[in-house]
């Protein structure tokens, strides 16, 4: 298979990254990714990622990743510390500017708005992308909602209840993350996107009881949704994921619960139908259904 692009991929030894990563060697495109020590490197190249030792806070150590690179695909870590992101967001941008990228495809991981919130998971993500248009770099910027993968938190699906801090009645289009790798790979081989924001979401919103039906439905027992509260899911994330991380996921989504933000979040009929098209998503039944597979779920 002939080569197509060199791409750099951020977070390629994680989820997110390692699932575009693949789709884009499976594609014959060259991957770079930065990884910060190199045990991780070496088991990335066996995977046939060209990776460097390096970190998001040394902006020297970012520089030869793009040698040669011609498009990047950038995630950032779940971090809400402002000042440690506005170093990431300084360091990889620019890094990108001076290897004089053709195109930078931005998967903000999340919701986010124009407004400042004072909610740092925002506020990040608008900075960022504020900091990526004043650069003139071309850029994609792609915007998911919530990961199906959530459902995978221990505690949110158990024997008879599925419980998660949405309103019961607020339709929400999930996507899982292979769906996501899918929409941003689709972006880094249309560069014409170039200045577009994308709503990249599954095929289907669902309220709070309808998730439940489907995994009632799935599971062949009966589940019932829960709408979580708040302060019980930080509480709930702080010995997972740490009290900083678990704070700022909690914030985003008491902001969220405010005069109704929920019904603001990307809906699927705002998906292009040549996107959809390329990229059809998967029903949450299915995500389910591997995810049995997988031994996540127990029927």
């Amino acid at each position: 298979m002939t080569t197509k692009d060199k791409i750099l991929v951020y977070g390629a030894g994680g989820v997110q990254g390692g699932a575009v990563a693949s789709k884009l060697l499976k594609e014959g495109h060259a991957v770079h990714t930065i990884v910060r020590n190199s045990d991780k490197a070496a088991q990335l190249q066996e995977q046939g990622i060209t990776a460097f030792v390096g970190d998001l806070t040394d902006a020297s150590s970012l520089t030869p990743a793009h040698h040669g690179v011609n498009k990047v695909f950038l995630v950032l870590p779940v971090d809400y510390d402002l000042e440690r992101n506005r170093q990431f967001i300084r360091n990889t941008v620019d890094a990108a500017k001076k290897a004089n990228v053709k195109l930078l495809v931005f998967n903000t991981s999340g919701f986010f708005t124009d407004d400042v919130t004072g909610v740092a998971a925002y506020d990040i993500k608008r900075e960022l992308i504020a900091y990526v248009k004043q650069s003139g770099i071309p850029t994609i910027i792609l915007q998911p909602t919530f990961y199906m993968e959530n459902f995978l938190i221990p505690g949110v699906v158990d024997n008879q209840t599925l419980a998660y801090p949405v309103p019961a009645d607020s339709a929400v289009a999930w996507i899982s993350m292979e769906d996501a790798a899918a929409y941003s790979v689709y972006a880094l081989n249309h560069p014409e996107l170039a200045g577009k924001t994308l709503p990249i979401v599954g095929p289907e919103a669902l309220t709070g009881n309808q998730l439940a039906e489907q995994f009632s439905a799935t599971l062949n027992r009966k589940i019932q949704f829960y709408s979580l509260p708040v302060g019980a899911f930080e509480e709930a994330l702080s010995p997972i994921l740490g009290k900083e991380t678990a704070k700022g996921l909690a914030d985003s989504y008491k902001w969220l619960g405010l005069n109704s933000h929920f019904q603001i979040l990307p809906k699927p009929d705002q998906v292009s139908d040549e996107l959809r098209s390329a990229t059809p998503g998967t029903p949450l039944q299915e995500w389910v259904k591997q995810a049995v597979q997988n031994g996540f779920f127990a029927l």
